[in-house]
């Protein structure tokens, strides 16, 4: 059974336990899939009703792209534990000659390298996530405003929390190029999902007033 097949008390409690996995970018990608569940959720509280017939097309198109990120998050939520437990398991292999090390360290950095490759995948989902929460707010039910609020929140925890794990792992991986490469790319879309944020938080309170 897959994380994501678990009782939210289970996968909490799998959290809680004395394992390193799932932990801080699987719960970060989940926090991505319940933000991308409320969008999908002010759809459902949209169509179908007249007031809002208007919006009903952009809506369905909102709907489609909220249930792909919805999916995808999730799928995030498990790939990121099994890409940790890669690098567990890179460090147990043999180390006796000296063919065996370099193998080991080459399988090292690779696992690493997968390791913050999947949180990357995280922001980008997020960053595609602000412009469907931006919708849901603007053209969805006004009556789940404060719904689409928490999804905003979401939006920002997952973000922070999936570009910690970007870094972190960036710290133990030799390819200069690579590094570079995927730090320029997490900057951005942490900068951008941040500052998609703060317009959406100011939105929000115009329109709570």
């Amino acid at each position: 059974m897959g994380l994501t097949d678990l009782s939210v008390k289970d996968y909490v409690q799998r959290v809680a336990d004395d394992s390193p996995t799932p932990g801080g970018g699987s719960a970060s990608a989940l926090a991505g899939a319940l933000s991308a569940a409320l969008c999908l959720m002010v759809a459902h509280l949209t169509l179908g009703r007249e007031k809002y017939r208007t919006m009903w097309a952009d809506i369905e198109e909102l709907s489609r792209s909220a249930g792909e990120l919805l999916s995808c998050s999730l799928e995030l939520a498990e790939r990121d534990p099994e890409a940790y437990d890669g690098v567990l398991s890179a460090f147990k292999l043999p180390k006796e000659s000296e063919a065996e090390k370099e193998d080991r360290r080459q399988s090292i950095q690779a696992a690493i390298k997968q390791a913050a490759l999947v949180p990357l995948e995280t922001l980008r989902t997020m960053s595609k996530l602000t412009d469907l929460v931006e919708q849901a707010i603007e053209k969805g039910n006004p009556n789940c405003l404060c719904d689409a609020a928490v999804a905003v929140q979401l939006i920002r925890a997952a973000a922070m929390g999936a570009a910690y794990n970007v870094r972190v792992n960036l710290t133990s991986i030799a390819d200069k190029d690579f590094s570079s490469r995927t730090q320029s790319e997490m900057t951005s879309l942490k900068n951008n999902i941040l500052q998609a944020v703060g317009r959406l938080e100011a939105r929000i309170e115009e329109l709570m007033v």
